[in-house]
Parts: C-alpha cells; sequence; structure tokens
C-alpha cells in the first residue's frame, strides 16, 4: 500500500491496537477475556520493565496494523500480576473458557510465567544495549483483517528488523502458534526459520544483517 505513515505507538493508540488485536486473533486467550483485558496487556508493554520498540502504521485516516518489537521482561508474568484481581473476576465471569482447550493451554502457561516473575522491587529496566544476553523479539505483529495481503505486515516487519540491526543485534525472534499457518507461511517469505525442536513450539528466528539498513 503507498502513503503509509509509521509512528510510535501511544497510550491514544491503544485503542484501535485493541480493535485490531480483536480481529485478529479472535481464537486467543486474551482476546476471549475481552477488549479491556487487551488494552491493559498493551499498556502494560508500554509501561512496563521492558525496552519496548512498538510502532503502527496508518492510512487512510485509520491504524492499520501494529507491531511490538524489543526486549521483555515479564511480558506475560508482569501483566498478570499487575492485573490478577481484574483477570480473575473476567474468568470467572465466563466459565466456559476453562472448557476451552486453548484458552486452558494459555492458561497454563500463564501460571507458570506468574510463578518465575521476580516482584517489583527485584525488576530493574535496562537499555537493550547495556544487556548482551537479551534477545530482541517480535511479542506481537498484527494487521487489520479487512487489508491484509496488502504489504502492510512486510513495512512492520521490515521496520522492527531494521530497529534491531541498529541496536546491534544480529538475530530477531518470535513465537507463532503452530496452528496458524498463514503467518507461519508469511514469516518463511520473509526470511524467517523454524527453530530445529521436535515437536516444534512456534519458535522462529532471523538472521540479520547490517546491509538490510542501507
Amino acid at each position: 500500500m503507498s502513503d503509509l505513515d509509521i509512528r510510535t505507538v501511544t497510550d491514544d493508540d491503544l485503542i484501535e491496537i485493541s480493535r485490531i488485536h480483536l480481529a485478529a486473533f479472535p481464537e486467543s486467550a486474551l482476546t476471549k477475556l475481552g477488549a479491556e483485558a487487551v488494552h491493559r496487556y498493551y499498556h502494560w508493554q508500554l509501561h512496563g520493565p521492558h525496552d519496548c520498540f512498538a510502532i503502527a502504521t496508518f492510512g487512510e485516516n485509520q491504524t492499520l496494523g501494529f507491531c511490538f518489537g524489543g526486549v521483555f521482561r515479564g511480558a506475560l508474568g508482569g501483566f498478570l500480576q499487575k492485573n490478577k484481581k481484574f483477570l480473575f473476576w473476567r474468568v470467572l465471569l465466563r466459565p466456559w473458557l476453562l472448557f476451552n482447550e486453548i484458552f486452558r493451554e494459555r492458561l497454563k502457561t500463564a501460571f507458570r510465567s506468574l510463578r518465575i516473575f521476580p516482584t517489583k522491587k527485584k525488576v530493574k529496566k535496562t537499555s537493550i544495549l547495556s544487556n548482551p544476553v537479551s534477545s530482541f523479539s517480535i511479542l506481537s505483529i498484527a494487521v487489520d483483517p479487512a487489508i491484509q495481503t496488502k504489504g502492510v505486515g512486510k513495512v512492520l516487519m521490515k521496520a522492527v528488523e531494521e530497529e534491531a540491526i541498529r541496536q546491534g543485534y544480529d538475530r530477531i525472534h518470535l513465537t507463532v502458534h503452530p496452528s496458524n499457518t498463514n503467518a507461519i507461511q508469511f514469516y518463511l517469505r520473509v526470511g524467517w526459520i523454524k527453530n530445529e525442536e521436535d515437536p516444534w513450539a512456534g519458535v522462529m528466528y532471523k538472521i540479520l544483517s547490517a546491509g538490510e539498513l542501507s
């Protein structure tokens, strides 16, 4: 698509970010908890102890897609800890979710994340460049389903990869659900590789080159 504007995500964009997430990931556990849960999740990514590089694309007076990348410390565990009362009531009001296999799977992952997430006193935010053991990742990338296949995803991906290179990284990773074949095919087309593991759990990575900045 032509005439795309890319800029950093702010709190004012989170309503539109949530709308796109709900439309792009209708079966996700987060979506099933409702729009407010999605909004709180992305607010935590912006304001938690992370080095978050969050961008969105705009065109034709609307938000078209977004990507949250960077180094995340407690992306899930910290979100759960900060919003545990709210999330408890959301599940209580939606008991049928406990019979959903995908939701139960995500719930187990969530509890594991909550156990390993450090307390607030122990969390220390550091610069990406000062933390050589950190790994640059794409936490979430989504395009409004109404304009998918128009090249918005490639624009977002390129911008995040260039930022990772600018910050000194030579590889980037993400995790995709193994059943999300459309997303997997997209990642493979733009140079991503499946991590070697059996069974494959959805981890993918890409080797970056400084030449891509030119």
